[in-house]
């Protein structure tokens, strides 16, 4: 690892990655992650750069049967009823928000007894994290679909188009944002680190592979690891080894902070905080934006939406 130190401790790497997949820290207590890596991916001066860039992903649970055999008629029934109690509790959760959200209703929704729903799920915190599980994979299908709609070589629209999905959708789906971002609700009880944990894991597969994609190509100035202080250094580290996120620590906070700039932004806009003072953010949000590409080099690459170029 080539690396240069500026002003204020700046330390700009030329590493595209740190370790092959073969031996990445993986997820603890998740046997059914799978790896992602080797992809040939093109640099800014035309060059095609092999990289280890690789995520952990976990595999959608109880859907994903290509391998298996044919199910019984008995398992088809299990799996609508279980498909019949995620829905029911996604409509109370978008109706009336989690904290509605009871055996009771999501029976009767369903058309069996409270005591039914336990041949099927542990308890009302089960059904809330396969519920959200639903949530996080509808929203990381939508994020995808925007990354993937973009050139590979245009770094800045790929970060930008999923985070303006991501605003949409948080504005579309205010109920399930706060499922899934807000704080820990009765009805979610422990479930809610779980369901936080699994956020967590599939946007840093999102965005975490476009970071890395980036830095492999275009390194940016960040923070030397002996900048950075001990505490900080020391979860970020976790972080690293948990997410499959492969970067320089300094790259990695750089990532964390992009993210935190998106969310809290989002957060304010979804839990109304900034009315009636100010009522069209977009403007703010797209402010956001350049000032978080800028960061990573990519000031000049950012592309105002069609709304706000007039």
């Amino acid at each position: 690892m080539s690396t240069s130190t500026g002003k204020a401790g700046l330390a700009v790497s030329g590493e595209a990655g740190h370790q092959s997949p073969s031996t990445a820290a993986a997820v603890p207590g998740q046997s059914n992650a799978a790896h992602h890596g080797g992809t040939q991916y093109i640099t800014g001066g035309g060059d095609v750069r092999t990289v280890n860039v690789f995520v952990v992903l976990r595999e959608r649970p109880e859907e994903d049967d290509s391998a298996m055999p044919a199910p019984t008629r008995r398992e088809r029934l299990r799996r609508q009823m279980s498909r019949d109690v995620r829905a029911a509790a996604r409509d109370v959760i978008t109706r009336q928000g989690v904290e509605a959200l009871t055996l009771a209703e999501i029976a009767r929704r369903v058309g069996v007894t409270p005591a039914a729903l336990y041949r099927h799920f542990d308890d009302l915190g089960d059904i809330v994290r396969r519920t959200a599980r639903d949530i996080v994979a509808e929203l990381t299908d939508q994020l995808r679909e925007a990354i993937e709609g973009e050139r590979e070589t245009d770094f800045a629209a790929r970060l930008i188009a999923p985070a303006r999905v991501f605003r949409h959708w948080a504005l579309a789906h205010r109920q399930e944002f706060r499922l899934l971002f807000g704080t820990p609700t009765v009805a979610a009880g422990v479930a809610h680190t779980d369901v936080t944990a699994e956020w967590v894991r599939n946007l840093a597969a999102i965005w975490g592979a476009e970071h890395m994609r980036l830095w492999a190509a275009r390194p940016y100035p960040i923070l030397a690891d002996e900048h950075l202080a001990p505490r900080m250094r020391r979860q970020i580290a976790d972080y690293r080894a948990a997410t499959g996120v492969e970067m320089p620590l300094g790259a990695l906070v750089v990532m964390l902070s992009c993210w935190r700039t998106l969310f809290g932004q989002v957060a304010l806009e979804v839990f109304e905080h900034l009315p009636p003072l100010i009522t069209d953010q977009e403007p703010m949000f797209e402010l956001l934006m350049y000032e978080s590409v800028t960061r990573l080099g990519l000031g000049a690459e950012y592309r105002p939406p069609e709304g706000l170029r007039t």
